[in-house]
């Protein structure tokens, strides 16, 4: 008796009907049945989840894969998940290391007959427990149950498309009035905290909801205990060999969880669409300024880069054929096509070409759409800040370290104890928004020290931007041995010292932020370190923060205030249904045409056509005269 039969004997002394895949698909039993999948594909899959959503059946798929068996869920009209969802979340949590996307990829397993009894019983209950009172069938998800041959353990998860399925939850056309950013009033408890309550996002909450080893949205969490704070990465489930995802710090790790599960919604959403489906696709000139985001607006990449291997764009016309989103500007109160490639930052590329390299500079999440616009022009004011302060090289006003501030000064006092004091800068400009550059420089006598590194923040409470960037360039300082000696050695000097001389082989967020931590880099660096004029937080921002009553009121102020400066806000609503319906967590990215966009690898920088670059540091007093292209010191920038 091989494997198979005895769990198909298992199944039958449990009084299940058991078919191969060929008999139900033929459609000639009814009832309730198990579908016994020994060797199937991926493809087969999607043809057992298809029939049973257009035929009166019961199915309950039990599928093998190595030492693995997997029951569920159960396949019916209405079913809360399919076998094809399931599966892509199953294998894409592996972390890109099956080819998942492929239908006609093969798995295969050997069930042990020690467990038959067991895969066999839960099958039956899966069957005779499924719920069909009507209730909304997307609520709380579909049973899948794992059982581990090698370990002789099984586990029950709820799993729910995330962002939709093809096959059993297709995502709606995208449109106009979705992209809608309300301007209902939102008033907040506290006028000194820019977060509304949320009584569904406590840790236990988040976790409950988002983290599962198998099947995502969360498929890892892991501890630090090496850092200066306690820090907790969560990562997505996006398919890609690259890990991926949100990082928190606090002081505990309940804390740093919470925000690196708040920051993994924010990068999975940001992703590509997972709420609605991208249906324009056109060239700007058929569409016109007055229906699409013109890409000229945004900064296009240096032409002398346009072919390069490390490109990953194509020269823009007007004529490009590009694929289009939604947005909602909030200037004019209007929808506005973005381009989807703008608009997410890891969109499939196949056949859909990009005119510019987009991060995801700009996303915020929120407990509302508006606090999430609010963030996302927080972190577009960051970056601004942070590249207009680096290429124009001049130097910027000293901010006293805030003594009455314990955090900050906890960790000035860290970075001081591992020989890197800590420098705060101000680097507020146009936009009004407080931002500020963190900068340690090394001060012992090791010679292969990494010498610089730098963070920025940006908040409407001056003394919230200083905790942002202090916190994440001390944790860069604690972290940065480890990079060094890391199985790839990202940093390490020997591999980044030719990238001084050639820029564009500066690829990746570690070659960007460890070429500038070179002993060689320092002249580039030189004007953070300039003798400037040293104020306190009080003295920089006179009567900051502001009270805030109401979250929609400050931003539609601050999106009147860059409409003064010619600046137009567009929001693109990103928000995954599950996330925002269970956890009433909202996402958008935030463009503002014409700030300065973070990218990464050196040939993407976009520069050109941005003439506040210029002008802006010459009005702020940085500099004698407003600058030209050549004056702009263009060299890799060190955010991380």
């Amino acid at each position: 008796m091989t494997a198979t039969e005895s769990l198909g004997g298992a199944l039958a002394r449990h009084g299940v009907t058991v078919l191969a895949p060929a008999e139900a698909l033929a459609g000639d039993v009814t009832g309730p049945a198990a579908v016994l999948l020994e060797r199937w594909t991926l493809g087969v899959a999607e043809e057992l989840s298809r029939a049973a959503l257009d035929r009166p059946v019961l199915w309950v798929p039990v599928r093998c894969d190595g030492a693995v068996t997997v029951v569920g869920p159960v396949l019916r009209p209405g079913a809360r998940a399919c076998v094809s969802c399931v599966e892509y979340q199953r294998l894409a949590s592996a972390g890109g290391r099956v080819p998942w996307q492929s239908p006609r990829m093969e798995l295969a397993g050997v069930p042990s007959p020690a467990l038959a009894e067991a895969v066999a019983a839960v099958a039956a209950e899966l069957l005779a427990t499924d719920r069909t009172d009507g209730a909304d069938p997307a609520a709380d998800g579909a049973t899948v149950l794992v059982v581990h041959h090698g370990r002789a353990t099984w586990s029950a998860h709820r799993v729910r498309p995330v962002g939709g399925c093809p096959v059993c939850r297709p995502l709606p056309a995208d449109g106009p009035e979705a992209a809608r950013v309300p301007c209902d009033p939102c008033p907040l408890p506290d006028p000194l905290v820019l977060r509304g309550p949320n009584s569904r996002t406590d840790a236990a909450g988040l976790r409950a909801e988002l983290y599962d080893e198998w099947f995502g949205p969360v498929r890892r969490l892991a501890r630090s205990e090496d850092s200066v704070f306690s820090l907790t990465s969560a990562l997505v489930t996006d398919g890609r060999l690259v890990d991926d995802g949100g990082y928190g710090r606090g002081t505990d790790f309940g804390r740093s969880e919470r925000v690196a599960l708040f920051e993994a919604v924010e990068r999975l959403a940001g992703m590509r669409p997972f709420g609605r489906r991208t249906v324009v696709r056109a060239p700007f000139a058929a569409l016109g300024a007055d229906r699409a985001l013109d890409p000229e607006r945004l900064g296009l990449p240096d032409p002398v880069y346009h072919g390069h291997p490390a490109s990953r764009t194509v020269p823009y016309s007007p004529d490009v054929e590009l694929d289009w989103v939604h947005g909602w500007s909030l200037t004019r109160r209007a929808p506005l096509l973005v381009p989807e490639h703008v608009a997410y930052w890891d969109v499939p590329g196949a056949g859909r070409p990009r005119v510019v390299y987009e991060s995801s500079n700009g996303c915020g999440l929120g407990n509302s759409p508006q606090e999430a616009v609010l963030y996302g022009l927080f972190e577009v004011a960051e970056r601004d800040a942070f590249l207009m302060a680096w290429y124009a090289a001049a130097p910027l006003p000293r901010i006293a370290v805030p003594e009455d501030d314990p955090e900050v000064a906890h960790l000035a006092d860290r970075a001081a104890l591992a020989g890197y004091p800590l420098r705060l800068l101000d680097a507020t400009n146009d936009l009004g928004i407080p931002a500020v550059l963190a900068v340690c420089r090394y001060e012992g006598d090791r010679p292969d020290a990494p010498r610089v590194f730098l963070a920025a923040g940006a908040h409407h409470d001056p003394r919230a931007a200083i905790r942002s960037a202090v916190a994440e360039v001390v944790t860069n300082v604690y972290e940065a041995p480890g990079l060094a000696v890391a199985p790839d050695r990202p940093r390490d000097p020997a591999r980044l010292r030719p990238l001084l001389a050639e820029p564009e082989r500066v690829l990746s967020l570690d070659d960007h932020v460890g070429v500038n931590t070179l002993p060689e880099a320092a002249p580039r660096l030189a004007f953070l370190f300039a003798d400037t004029p040293v104020r306190t937080v009080a003295g920089a921002w006179p009567g900051a923060p502001e009270p805030v009553a109401d979250l929609t009121e400050l931003l539609t102020g601050l999106v009147d205030r860059l409409a003064g400066l010619g600046l137009e806000v567009v929001a693109v609503r990103q928000d995954e249904p599950g996330v925002r319906d269970r956890l009433g967590l909202y996402a958008a990215k935030v463009v503002v045409p014409g700030s300065l966009p973070m990218t990464f690898g050196h040939v993407n920088r976009r520069t050109r056509g941005l003439p506040r670059l210029l002008e802006v540091p010459y009005r702020l007093g940085r500099t004698a005269r407003p600058l030209r292209p050549e004056d702009l010191a263009v060299h890799p920038h060190p955010f991380p």
